[in-house]
């Protein structure tokens, strides 16, 4: 089977390498996390205290560095003066983590965004703000291939800022599918025909067009980044089966992390050969010898066993935890743990999909880098965090209101979008605090 990888669309990067110590001994700090800023990820120091993080040639970068039992420390740079030749030394402060007073009473979702005029369509949180889609009324298309799927008429991007107060906003050209983001978390804005990167400035939102085709084959495969390399997948809606890889743009090279298929699946797949006419039979035959591909496989395609009722494809999505590249690979029941270098790091059981009412979602905060799964039972949902070091599930955490929309995990809040049934109240974005 030939396997197309998607092209890359972004700048290639440098790495920043520099040391982390501790202000009054000067001993190196294992496990601080540093990051940029105004986007996703980071890394972790080693036991000399030692990082490499990658950065796209901008003149001044700002750096962000965490650790337990230590301040904060935000450290901004000017690359001018400082082009990466020498280790950057950072030191940090021990301080004590003052905890938010505890109060007894009803737990009330907060309301992130309403009106009365407006229903919430999609939202995106990153180190710019919280993104929200608004529209009026939406418009269904109706040919086969689309049935069902809701386009946007006269849409709205929104950014709000941290006490969620509108920082700016800008109509949307055309009609509007989603949100989305590439895997350095920059919000994108996909439509029927186009797609547009949105960012902000001093003169508001400003969205730079791209064709759909290349949101779709170059920007989206791309789910997330180490120093050095982009991850992704080639997974098809078509295929039991695909590959999550690591990319590296200077020599235009791909490392294979670990491959993932449906066994069962794919015996389904493969035997439709058997019960084809001998016409058919011979057709498939030809095409073996005209492309190579195999002709059971072949056969699968042409008897349109990709919409069989039993046809699914795996669900093993990838996450990026510290220093450790984390497949869910739900279909061996198994987490595979890989090292940055793409090293195997040892298997360990999967717990959560045994549970009833998982409903088949993993959920990642980008500022924590905490997993949570996600269930569904008696009209209720709640999640539970995996740990990713040996696959066990933390206690339960219920959201105040049946049937959730759009469930996702920032800086230690669940967000989802929740109208009541029956209500005239328009679709409405809430958070509520993880404990």
């Amino acid at each position: 089977m030939c396997v197309l990888l998607p092209r890359v669309a972004t700048a290639q990067e440098k790495l920043l390498h520099g040391r982390v110590l501790d202000e009054a001994t000067a001993r190196p700090l294992e496990g601080a996390h540093i990051r940029i800023l105004d986007r996703a990820g980071g890394v972790v120091t080693d036991a000399q205290g030692r990082f490499h993080l990658p950065w796209d040639q901008r003149s001044v970068i700002t750096l962000q560095v965490t650790h337990l039992g230590y301040e904060q420390l935000v450290h901004r740079m000017d690359t001018r003066s400082h082009d990466g030749s020498a280790p950057l030394v950072l030191t940090m402060k021990r301080g004590a983590k003052e905890l938010a007073p505890f109060v007894v009473g009803v737990r009330k979702p907060e309301v992130v965004y309403q009106r009365q005029d407006l229903h919430v369509g999609g939202y995106h949180a990153n180190a710019r703000g919280l993104w929200v889609l608004v529209y009026e009324r939406p418009q269904l298309l109706h040919r086969e291939e689309n049935a069902g799927e809701q386009l946007y008429r006269n849409a709205r991007l929104h950014l709000l800022d941290t006490a969620f107060q509108e920082r700016a906003s800008i109509a949307l050209p055309g009609m509007v599918r989603r949100l989305v983001h590439d895997h350095r978390h920059r919000t994108i804005v996909e439509g029927k025909e186009l797609a547009w990167m949105a960012e902000v400035d001093d003169e508001g939102i400003r969205l730079a067009r791209m064709d759909r085709r290349t949101l779709r084959e170059e920007v989206l495969p791309w789910t997330d980044s180490i120093p050095g390399f982009l991850l992704g997948n080639n997974g098809s809606a078509a295929w039991p089966a695909f590959d999550h890889f690591a990319y590296d743009p200077a020599p235009d090279s791909v490392h294979i992390i670990c491959s993932v298929k449906d066994e069962f699946v794919m015996e389904l797949f493969r035997s439709q050969y058997k019960y084809m006419s001998g016409r058919d039979k011979v057709m498939a035959m030809d095409m073996e010898l005209a492309t190579g591909i195999d002709r059971e496989v072949i056969a699968g395609y042409m008897t349109g066993f990709q919409h069989d009722p039993f046809f699914k494809v795996p669900y093993a999505p990838l996450f990026v935890v510290r220093d450790t590249l984390c497949v869910f690979d739900h279909t061996g029941m198994r987490l595979r743990r890989f090292s940055m270098q793409r090293a195997p790091l040892g298997d360990v059981p999967l717990v959560h999909q045994r549970e009833k009412g998982w409903r088949k979602q993993l959920v990642q905060d980008p500022a924590s880098e905490r997993i949570f799964a996600v269930y569904t039972r008696n009209a209720s949902t709640w999640l539970r965090e995996v740990d990713a070091a040996n696959g066990q599930v933390g206690s339960a955490f219920k959201l105040s209101y049946p049937f959730p929309e759009e469930i996702q995990v920032f800086d230690g809040h669940v967000y989802y979008v929740y109208r009541p049934h029956g209500s005239t109240q328009h679709r409405t974005l809430y958070r509520e605090a993880l404990r």
